[in-house]
């Protein structure tokens, strides 16, 4: 067991992938203390994206066999679902923890955790679950668009056709945004779910779109924008949006609140459960391991872990 030496205040529990005797095993980190240990159940990949449900007892992962995992972090127990999936997954948990959704050539799928264990799919591109869950906001014919999660029925938020490359949802249900591509490089758009009013910004073309993270409580988006190659990574700017100003006159633009060397293929950024910061895996100094940090909306940044490389972290509420 690691314990990393704690004054920030912050709590709940991280997972991210980490060595273990020279292969990559899934680290279950409490923040609050900064104990630490690798759980043995799961066999995992470093292209493992882990998942932290919302209950914070479960992680969903895809193993090293290509199958879809669900860990129990408590009983540190691994239940493997269905057949081993021909391509690399991001899996997201349904706001209620019951189903766990993934994308795969342009076809998401949503499988149930309930006792049915039954599988549906639809045709979408980068699908986020909305609000509670009852929605699902996904890219079709170069639109974005919401899919009741009860009847099928779609509904289109923003015109199209553009080309989209990223997309986040907010749990308060009240936010959808993503990146576009013009002729004059990238877009930041944010989506008025009920009103269909949308506010954007010019983004830098280094965006990461796949970083788009929205706040729990709904009120901050974080993402990062990658630089300068440095030190075998990037020298990667974690910005953040307060969408709180959206409306409500000029001054609404993003801020860069901290500037960190990592690599797009294992940064992740993950907030924690009460919206104090994001936790994000990057270049620890003088060395070519990356650890797990926490950045704060006000530039605070503490690094969480100490030994071995740790990365893709995601941040969830602590099971016990």
């Amino acid at each position: 067991m690691n314990v990393v030496p704690q004054g920030h205040g912050l709590r709940g529990m991280i997972v991210c992938i980490t060595d273990q005797a020279g292969q990559p095993g899934l680290m279950v980190l409490d923040v609050a203390s900064g104990s630490s240990t690798v759980l043995t159940s799961t066999g995992c990949s470093w292209r493992s994206v882990p998942a932290v449900a919302p209950g914070g007892d479960r992680v969903a992962l895809q193993g090293a066999d290509g199958r879809l995992k669900i860990v129990n972090v408590v009983a540190d127990q691994t239940e493997s679902m269905g057949e081993p999936i021909p391509g690399l997954i991001t899996p997201r948990w349904s706001p209620g923890g019951s189903s766990v959704m993934y994308e795969l050539d342009a076809t998401t799928y949503v499988v149930s955790l309930n006792e049915t264990r039954g599988q549906s799919s639809f045709v979408a591109a980068m699908a986020v679950w909305m609000g509670d869950g009852s929605q699902i906001a996904y890219v079709a014919d170069s639109a974005l668009h919401a899919r009741d999660t009860w009847t099928g029925e779609t509904v289109q938020l923003a015109e199209g056709p553009e080309k989209i490359w990223g997309v986040a949802a907010s749990l308060d249900g009240v936010h959808a945004t993503y990146v576009a591509s013009d002729d004059n490089g990238a877009l930041l758009r944010v989506v008025d779910v009920f009103t269909k009013e949308t506010w954007e910004t010019r983004a830098s073309r280094g965006i990461w779109p796949w970083s788009l993270a929205w706040s729990p409580d709904g009120r901050t988006l974080a993402y990062c924008i990658g630089g300068t190659e440095e030190r075998g990574g990037q020298r990667v700017s974690v910005c953040m949006l307060d969408v709180r100003g959206i409306g409500a006159g000029e001054g609404c633009e993003p801020d860069t609140v901290a500037t960190v060397v990592t690599d797009p293929r294992c940064a992740g950024l993950a907030w924690s459960p009460d919206s104090a910061a994001v936790a994000i895996a990057a270049r620890m100094d003088g060395s070519g391991r990356y650890a797990v940090h926490a950045v704060d909306p006000a530039g605070g940044m503490h690094r969480l872990t100490e030994q071995a490389n740790c990365v893709l972290p995601d941040w969830g509420p602590s099971p016990i």
